[in-house]
């Protein structure tokens, strides 16, 4: 073999081994390919689109709240003026309720009330207590007078929502925070492993209660900052140990065969295939927070006063046991959306790893193949 041979074979390998390499550091879960395959695995759990479903219509109750529980209608035309969701600003709406729109009404007037026709703060002094489809309260009052039914809706909007956007403050903060502890290493995976560990040492409920005791004023957004400053290291431990095992795969060490920067190595080819196990442990942190959240509701701390929340009205029953209207329907709705939370984790789990789907694919029933020959029909039997 010459020299100028021997030079075309070394060029045409090293062709071949850069495009192998370019090959393997393409991600091997991408985040199309992961919501791809987590919806067609999500199609095979039933219990998990029911769960789905639940989650979805608690948030839908929690997002139009006003349109469901007013005094004020939806739309009307009062004393020779039309107005337009009156609903979303009860105070300066021009109808205070339906008694007063009954009273003043005239035969032009028109209006489209709600379907509970109550606030959450309205008071009925003459159903104290009392029980469900008991004057035009479906689920009942309680000890104040006010409609639960009413309470309960918005007490979706205030769970759900702390839920949600608590879910999306310590899931970031964990997955950054993670990815970078098990990329980095040294010193940075030392000061946020200590980092983590002080934290999860202080229970969240204690945590909460202490930083509330201290604000002069309690609000719902110190109360999610202060649950996120304990849950983002559950999300956290889980990156950084699947940062250290995506990190010995071949298609990283070609991307840094290639020369690729670290922070591009993890952001294209490192953090897609380590960031399943933070989108299980969210959704369970969500059933979490709804949890703690119920939990101050019910011992009226950690929320501003009067506060519509499922836990707040489970409280009253300590003074009227006999009232099991004010325990049976927040109680209910504590339990499907927790138990929802919790469906939709387990299948996102089966879904984002690949181990798990790969032996319930294995379990599955193979399918049924006909025998095309007993189909037909014999001459004896024509």
């Amino acid at each position: 073999m010459t020299g100028a041979d021997r030079s075309s074979v070394i060029v045409d390998l090293s062709r071949r081994t850069m495009n192998q390499a370019a090959r393997l550091a393409m991600p091997v879960l991408p985040y199309a390919n992961a919501l791809r395959i987590t919806m067609s695995q999500l199609k095979r759990h039933a219990l998990a689109r029911a769960g789905a479903l639940a989650v979805v219509w608690l948030a839908m109750v929690g997002v139009f709240a006003d349109f469901l529980a007013s005094p004020a209608p939806l739309l009307c035309r009062f004393q020779g003026h039309v107005y337009v969701l009156p609903a979303l600003t009860p105070r300066t709406s021009p109808i205070r309720n339906r008694d007063h729109y009954q009273v003043e009404r005239t035969r032009e007037d028109w209006a489209i009330f709600p379907p509970v026709g109550f606030g959450p703060e309205d008071i009925d002094p003459k159903s104290v207590y009392a029980p469900p489809l008991e004057r035009d309260h479906l689920l009942g009052t309680d000890g104040q007078g006010r409609d639960v039914l009413s309470r309960i809706v918005y007490g979706a909007r205030t769970s759900i929502t702390a839920g949600f956007f608590g879910m999306l403050a310590f899931a970031g903060i964990g997955i950054v925070l993670g990815a970078l502890a098990g990329f980095f290493g040294g010193t940075t995976d030392a000061v946020i492993t200590r980092l983590m560990e002080t934290l999860s040492a202080i229970p969240s409920l204690v945590l909460v209660l202490v930083v509330q005791a201290l604000l002069p004023q309690a609000s719902t957004y110190t109360l999610v900052l202060t649950i996120v400053a304990t849950q983002w290291t559950d999300v956290a431990r889980l990156v950084r140990a699947e940062v250290h095992q995506v990190l010995a795969h071949e298609y990283v060490l070609a991307a840094r065969a290639l020369g690729l920067s670290s922070f591009r190595i993890l952001r294209r080819h490192v953090l897609p295939n380590a960031i399943a196990p933070a989108v299980v442990a969210g959704t369970v942190g969500v059933a979490t927070i709804v949890l703690i959240e119920s939990s101050l509701g019910f011992l009226r701390v950690g929320l501003p006063k009067d506060t519509a929340s499922w836990g707040e009205i489970l409280s009253q029953c300590r003074a009227r046991p006999d009232a099991w209207w004010l325990i049976v329907f927040p109680g209910l709705c504590v339990f499907v959306t927790v138990v929802s939370l919790n469906l939709v984790g387990e299948a996102l789990r089966d879904a984002l790893d690949p181990r798990l789907r790969d032996a319930s694919e294995s379990t599955a029933p193979p399918p049924r193949e006909v025998d095309r020959e007993s189909a037909l029909p014999t001459a004896a039997s024509s």
